[in-house]
């Protein structure tokens, strides 16, 4: 049933989109798509500019130049069909202008049962496809307000015995104009090698029809691209404690912008607003315009700390359309 639900839903995808945007599903490891962190989900993806903590490896490496604690941040994704995203961060500043970042990002579609050419409603065999993206990141602060970040990445698919692997590298600049609170934000991820699927499955042993003789053949696969986006944002604090256009001392109000170019598909503008309270709870909004599914997003969060430890638990809904709703529970330690 879940193969079923798979097949048709990469079908639907491909008759709808195919008129409107012609690369959609022309790209390899499409996992690497699926945001990082509630905070960020929730605020629509708008995150290239106000990414601060271990999740910014995602969003925009540069982020962890100026953090002055370590960050360690975990998510879980409950996708679609059974299918479980997992994140995992960490961010360790050295000294007061660099920092160090590793990121594990893990896609698990759960048991689907196998089909062949003999047996196409199941044959009682089950297996996982697995995907795997693992990062190395540097970030530095040129100035005390300009960071930039250069990370590297091993990404890896699975499905059976077959796998396909490739090398890529991100790079993010971060730029706070001091401005009432206005930051500017920049994002390259993915570009690097094509994947090409290979394995045991695809030699195939097939009968001569006219001599009866067993032929060894193989199955040909391409090489895809990875799926390349450039990110830029704005972000700045309406309401802020030290800077923003209206200064208060109790509540926070930060509203961001982010355009996207992927390589796969349409751009897209969105915007996210987020307020903090006494920097303890924080409620967030975001819109994604021109995207094929994601849309709406809102989450909210808890900040304390125990023990001398920053705790924060955050949340993420986002609407996808005919696809339902998806959500992200995510939680960051910083000591």
């Amino acid at each position: 049933m879940k193969s079923l639900f798979i097949g048709l839903l990469i079908a639907l995808q491909t008759i709808v989109f195919a008129d409107v945007f012609p690369k959609a599903g022309t790209t390899a490891a499409p996992f690497l798509k699926i945001g990082a962190g509630a905070r960020a989900v929730a605020l629509g993806g708008n995150y290239v500019a106000l990414a601060n903590d271990a999740t910014a490896l995602y969003w925009n490496p540069a982020g962890v130049a100026g953090l002055g604690k370590i960050s360690i941040s975990g998510t879980h994704t409950e996708w679609f069909a059974g299918i479980s995203h997992d994140f995992f961060a960490l961010a360790a500043p050295l000294g007061n202008s660099q920092a160090l970042g590793l990121e594990l990002t893990y896609l698990n579609s759960g048991e689907i049962e196998q089909t062949t050419l003999e047996e196409q409603n199941g044959n009682g065999i089950f297996y996982k496809a697995t995907d795997l993206a693992l990062g190395l990141t540097y970030a530095r602060k040129l100035t005390d307000r300009f960071s930039v970040a250069l990370k590297g990445k091993y990404i890896r698919q699975n499905i059976y015995n077959e796998e396909a692997a490739a090398f890529a590298v991100d790079f993010g600049t971060l730029y706070d104009t001091g401005f009432k609170g206005l930051r500017i934000g920049m994002n390259m991820a993915n570009f690097g090698s094509g994947m090409k699927m290979a394995g045991s499955d695809l030699s195939v042993v097939q009968t001569d029809p006219l001599t009866g003789a067993q032929v060894e053949t193989a199955l040909k696969t391409e090489s895809w691209p990875l799926p390349i986006v450039f990110r830029v944002g704005v972000a700045m604090d309406i309401l802020g404690r030290e800077e923003g256009f209206i200064l208060n001392r109790d509540n926070r109000l930060t509203l961001a912008v982010d355009g996207n170019h992927p390589n796969d598909n349409k751009e897209t503008l969105g915007a996210g607003l987020e307020y903090m309270w006494n920097d303890f709870l924080a409620l967030r909004a975001g819109y994604k315009g021109n995207h094929d599914t994601e849309n709406f997003s809102f989450g909210g969060g808890l900040n304390f700390t125990l023990a001398g430890w920053g705790i924060a638990i955050d949340y993420a809904y986002a609407a996808m359309g005919d696809l339902d709703e998806v959500q992200r529970f995510t939680v960051g330690i910083a000591f």
